[in-house]
């Protein structure tokens, strides 16, 4: 294994692409802007693992020119887990390519993996789709007039004056187009684009995701969204992006964030908390109503000795004009039990 350092690169620029492992110092690894998020847990944990076992995986990298430098493309994780335990070497594979190379190179490995958040997912998708729009601007060779066709209707649609078109619209749109040109692109069938999440279906829902609760929102306020237990669940991620406006969802998402004492369980927790949404008043219960919820509360709280105890009580203290009703209750009740009546049920 060749053992390269940022000042004598052996994978340098002018070198043939290879994808021989070389070994180079964490701490001469530049990272640039990332697409996805940063874990120190995740990271923690992979450090841990290669100074126990070592690197299965080498990240990927690329000589900076302008910064004489080599700059991460993927493995950030390894890479300051690495950097943690000031580890004094990490397996590394140079590429060589375009920034939008090296971007779809970061999208396209991590797709693959199923550790991550919705949010998350959902900036892979739009990076991976932004690239395939850029290289698909124009040129729809190889498409079927049904593709072509939802290929245009987008972009028509996209042209109209924002306002126009819903967001979730917009989103289902917008993923038609993206799944043609992501499976055209790359040649997926549709159940390979469904494993690695890029079906339509899966495309329109992180697409959704990002244009409501990625695009409008500074990247901290993602992350730490992101962190949270709602966060996590992309069905409340559905409920947040479902909120039409900007300042009302950004509101709630405040809330979300602002809830140390974690009182908040839901999106319609937070909408209350934040003032969006009214509380749901009980009905208040008055007369008979009010008497039987309470009997029924304390009588739910016997045990089954308890209930043999109570039952003669409980008959002598029916009116005589509610008894035949009582009769056929538990006729009715002990039909529906049958060998059940009688046994211990607590």
């Amino acid at each position: 294994m060749n053992i390269a350092a940022a000042s004598a690169p052996s994978a340098a620029p002018g070198a043939t692409a290879t994808d021989e492992v070389f070994q180079i110092n964490p701490a001469d690894v530049r990272v640039g802007e990332r697409i996805g998020l940063f874990w120190p847990e995740k990271a923690a944990a992979l450090g841990a693992l290669m100074q126990r076992d070592g690197q299965d995986v080498p990240i990927r990298v690329f000589w900076n020119q302008i910064a004489n430098s080599w700059q991460l493309i993927t493995g950030l994780h390894r890479l300051q887990g690495a950097r943690g335990l000031a580890l004094p070497w990490i397996d590394a594979i140079e590429a060589k390519g375009s920034a939008a190379d090296f971007r779809r190179m970061e999208a396209s490995e991590n797709l693959h993996r199923r550790d991550f958040g919705p949010l998350e997912r959902a900036m892979f998708i739009r990076a991976l789709a932004d690239d395939a729009e850029a290289r698909w601007s124009g040129e729809h060779e190889g498409l079927s007039a049904q593709q072509i066709g939802q290929v245009k209707r987008w972009e028509r649609e996209r042209a109209k004056a924002p306002g126009i078109v819903r967001p979730d619209q917009a989103a289902a749109m917008e993923s038609e187009y993206s799944a043609v040109t992501l499976s055209g692109l790359y040649g997926w069938q549709e159940e390979v684009a469904e494993s690695l999440g890029l079906s339509a279906r899966s495309i329109r829902r992180s697409l959704l995701i990002h244009r409501q609760l990625i695009a409008p929102f500074e990247p901290e306020m993602v992350e730490a969204l992101a962190r949270t237990e709602l966060g996590k669940k992309q069905a409340a991620l559905f409920e947040l992006a479902d909120i039409v406006d900007e300042a009302t969802r950004r509101l709630v998402v405040d809330t979300i964030l602002g809830d140390d004492a974690g009182e908040i369980g839901s999106v319609s927790d937070a909408m209350i908390a934040a003032g969006a949404k009214a509380r749901a008043e009980k009905p208040r219960l008055t007369g008979d109503s009010k008497h039987m919820d309470g009997a029924q509360s304390n009588l739910s709280r016997l045990s089954v000795s308890g209930w043999k105890q109570f039952a003669p009580t409980l008959v002598e203290m029916v009116k005589p004009s509610a008894l035949l009703a009582l009769r056929d209750a538990l006729d009715a009740r002990l039909a529906e039990i049958g060998d059940e009546a009688g046994g211990d049920d607590d």
